[in-house]
């Protein structure tokens, strides 16, 4: 991935959970996703999925139990 693409996923990471890019937890998030293939890889599969559901939303109404399923699978009822 380029390092200009890595950074605006971290930046998109940081502003997902409240973060100014600058903070301490978002360096943490770029320096791991970039030191592991495995998080990387996941985070990677977590960020197509979430683009095409929205591409998916913007053409038809996804009904709730669809949406709720893929929040448990993604692991996001969490957050």
């Amino acid at each position: 991935m380029k390092e200009t693409e890595h950074q605006k996923i971290v930046k998109q990471i940081c502003d997902f959970i409240g973060e100014d890019i600058d903070a301490p937890v978002c360096k943490e998030v770029a320096d791991h996703l970039s030191a592991c293939p495995s998080c990387q890889a996941q985070f990677d599969s977590i960020k197509k999925t979430v683009t095409l559901y929205r591409q998916v939303e913007q053409l038809q109404t996804v009904p709730d139990d669809v949406n709720l399923r893929l929040i448990k699978v993604l692991h996001l009822d969490d957050i």
